[in-house]
């Protein structure tokens, strides 16, 4: 019996033996590339497999290794699962050995690196600018609830981390992201200095230097003496400019000939600054001036004489211009103001080279002269100074002439025309600061909204200007912000498109958070970048996303009910929409800025119409920002990048412009949003000047009223101060605005030469000086077309 054991026993070993060295061993990797994320799967398959065990040793890229059996092939196969994350970082070849009795196989593979990058716009900033980091990415869920995070930290040039500076977060849904970081985070607590911007992607990190540079490299102080030389206790007049404004207050010091230094508080705001110091002059000799301001010192220096000169007594003159900003070939309206009219005044213009100009002779026949000039094509741009001295009081003022030159003709179209009439203002003040305002509501009582994006809150005001509360923060939880950029409101509540948290927050209108919706995707109800929202004649919640180029609908509890997509055709697509109305017909329209055009829809989608244009003529835009609709149906579009403006009909057609560059009433330096109230007032926020300005509604009454700035031409022409076809440009206007219709067979052409009998002047003087109506001068200059004695 024990015989028979041994021989089954033997024959089975010998069997077991033959398989095996009959059996083989296939190993396929499930992909050749694995993705940085992914698990890894080998399918293993062994023929002749008769039990026992795999052994299996893992090379990963970084050279180290790790190893383990299998066991259990049923079937002779089985999946080798090798679970792991981009957190290990082991991305390039992999191989894995494995060994089943004598036979040996190896499997290769790779997995792919997440490619990450950050980029910033600039390779140097200055306080006060707004950096744009570009984040792409080779790897990413668009699943947000699933999605891993980009952290982006801030260090200096050791890789400390910057101060006040908390890790910023955010979602990777995307391969691309754009971000925006005001440099003030970093220099409010931080030196000027070398910085770098770390980014880390699960355990991918990338790094990229920039630098935080001194404002005083870019910014200039420009100090204006109102004359050279001065008597014992006079009062020393500075005109000054600031290139920029960054503080509230400058310190002025004057060092008198002993060495004692007399100073001075000055509270800035606005970039021109004009005042006058007392106990300057006190003893005769040199005196040296010094101006600081944001880090910045500028100097200057006068002489005070001992005996009193042959100055007129008592004589007070004030010279100011109408912009600070013009472009060559525009026209610069100068007011001369004196208490005392007795001879004529000289003046003269400085370029940016210091090289002065021709004296001029004009007489002052009032205590306000306005005085034009004519920039001419080839003048340098630049600085440059426009000097009076009027019974030996000298005066200065600064101005810019920058960017491309206009005719004549086209003056209209760079704002100078009159803005309606100006009824409030908002900010900056010791209560108001806003900080990087985008957008702004008016509710049915006429309290006002603004969305104070860069301090993460709503502020709500009185129809009287009076801040009545305030809510948000930074955050994703209710009622916390990230970079919100559009606002609507509506009988009683009040909506955010809060971009950076890709959802819609509502509120009621004491800021109790109510309700959100969104979430980042591109699936119904989820957003890229929700911009802007308004709400139809019915109570639908139309959102812009320009993320995605395309409009959602909601009602008004933010439930999904359909969508607008860009059209294809090129005339209707929309892209990058940042503003969005509705008329009393129920179309929308929607402000293109990247194409600087208008577009109307019908409620449901349907193209109507576009207008609008790359420029700065009527009618045409740079970067327009924000659309309003009045009870008219009358359009206002902020045309950001031309600092004015636009009005016009319900059919598109242009109608008005006023504004120009600066921080005064009627200027603007970045308007990006309006709203109006229920009497028609249109309410302005500049982003720029951090404020609100109101106006009253812009009309056009049926007498004729023609332009201020065509009665400055006649009045300066009368007095010789423009040549006959410069004032011939004026009646151009006319005719092109139909204040002037043209008798039949007449025609006016740009290019033709004007002749202007000289006696007409008298009647241009009349109506200057206002001694008869628009009217009156309107039939004059018609009549004198007809009868060919004006020909244009």
């Amino acid at each position: 019996m024990k015989i028979i054991l041994y021989l089954a026993l033997f024959l089975l070993v010998v069997f077991v033996a033959q398989n095996a060295d009959a059996a083989t061993l296939t190993t396929s990797p499930r992909y050749d590339h694995f993705g940085p994320n992914d698990w890894l799967y080998i399918d293993l398959k062994i023929d002749g497999y008769v039990g026992g065990k795999v052994n299996w040793v893992v090379h990963r890229p970084d050279n180290s290794t790790s190893s383990g059996t299998l066991e259990d092939f049923p079937g002779g196969t089985k999946v080798h699962l090798i679970p792991r994350t981009a957190l290990d970082n082991y991305f390039g070849t992999w191989s894995i050995d494995y060994t089943y009795n004598d036979i040996k196989k190896t499997a290769k593979f790779v997995v792919d690196p997440i490619v990450l990058s950050v980029k910033p716009d600039k390779d140097a900033y200055y306080s006060g600018d707004v950096m744009k980091v570009d984040i792409t990415t080779s790897y990413f869920i668009p699943d947000a609830t699933r999605a891993q995070n980009f952290y982006l930290i801030f260090n200096d040039k050791k890789g400390n981390p910057v101060k006040d500076v908390e890790k910023i977060e955010i979602p990777a849904v995307s391969a691309s992201h754009l971000f925006e970081f005001p440099i003030n985070r970093i220099t409010h607590s931080n030196p000027l200095g070398q910085y770098k911007i770390r980014l880390q992607y699960y355990n991918t990190f990338v790094e990229v230097p920039f630098e935080i540079g001194d404002i005083s490299k870019r910014m200039t102080i420009f100090v204006g003496l109102d004359k050279s030389v001065y008597n014992i206790g006079d009062q020393v007049g500075l005109n000054l400019i600031f290139s920029k404004l960054r503080e509230s207050e400058a310190i002025i010091r004057v060092i008198h000939p002993s060495g004692d230094i007399t100073t001075y508080e000055l509270p800035v705001s606005s970039v021109i600054t004009k005042t006058h110091l007392s106990k300057a002059t006190t003893a005769p000799g040199k005196h040296n001036l010094e101006v600081e301001y944001s880090g910045i010192i500028q100097t200057a220096s006068f002489v005070v004489q001992s005996s009193l000169s042959n100055v007129t007594p008592n004589v007070v003159v004030d010279l100011s211009l109408d912009k600070i900003k013009y472009r060559p070939g525009e026209i610069i309206n100068a007011k001369i103001q004196t208490n005392l009219v007795t001879n004529s005044s000289n003046i003269w213009f400085e370029d940016p080279n210091g090289k002065n100009g021709t004296v001029s002779s004009i007489p002052l026949t009032s205590t306000d002269t306005i005085t034009p000039h004519k920039i001419s094509k080839d003048d340098i741009q630049g600085i440059w100074k426009m000097h009076v001295n009027y019974a030996g009081v000298r005066r200065s003022a600064n101005f810019f002439v920058e960017g491309e030159s206009v005719d004549t003709l086209d003056v209209a179209s760079l704002g100078i025309v009159a803005p309606p009439k100006l009824l409030m203002k908002i900010g900056p003040d010791a209560n108001v600061q806003f900080k990087n305002p985008t957008g702004i509501a008016v509710d049915s009582v006429d309290n006002i909204y603004v969305l104070d994006s860069g301090n993460f809150q709503i502020k709500k005001f009185s129809p009287s200007g009076k801040l009545i509360l305030s809510w948000g923060s930074y955050g994703s939880e209710n009622g916390q912000f990230k970079n919100p950029s559009g606002i609507f409101v509506d009988k009683k509540y009040v909506y955010v498109a809060d971009t950076g948290n890709a959802r819609i927050q509502k509120f009621d209108q004491n800021g109790n958070f109510i309700h959100k919706w969104g979430s980042y995707g591109n699936l119904p109800g989820m957003f890229q970048t929700p911009v802007a929202l308004a709400a139809s004649n019915d109570g639908n919640l139309y959102v812009s996303d320009s993320g995605s180029n395309k409009i959602q609908i909601f009602d008004s509890n933010g439930q999904y009910k359909d969508q607008i997509q860009s059209p294809v055709t090129e005339e209707a697509k929309f892209s990058s929409s940042n503003s969005i109305a509705f008329d009393s017909k129920n179309n929308f329209y929607i402000v293109v800025s990247a194409d600087n055009r208008i577009l109307q829809y019908s409620a449901i989608g349907a193209f109507i119409k576009s207008f609008g244009s790359s420029g700065n003529e009527d009618g045409q835009f740079n970067n327009p920002r924000a659309i309003a609709i009045d009870s008219k149906g009358n359009l206002y579009v902020t045309d950001s990048n031309n600092y004015r403006m636009q009005k016009f009909d319900s059919q598109g057609k242009f109608s008005a412009s006023w504004g120009s560059f600066g921080i005064g009433a009627g200027q603007f330096t970045r308007p990006v949003g309006l709203a109006l109230d229920q009497k028609n007032n249109l309410y302005v926020l500049d982003n720029a000047n951090g404020n609100v300005q109101e106006f009253a509604p812009y009309s056009s009454p049926d007498e004729i009223v023609i332009p201020n700035w065509v009665r400055s031409h006649a009045k300066w022409w009368a007095h010789d101060g423009i040549s006959d076809s410069d004032f011939a440009g004026s009646v151009q206007y006319l005719i092109r605005q139909n204040i002037i219709s043209l008798p039949n067979g007449h025609v006016v052409s740009a290019d033709s030469q004007a002749i202007i009998p000289q006696w007409i002047k008298s009647t241009a003087g009349w109506w200057a000086n206002r001694l008869i109506s628009d009217k009156e001068f309107a039939g004059a200059i018609q009549y004198l077309i007809s009868r060919d004695i004006i020909k244009v």
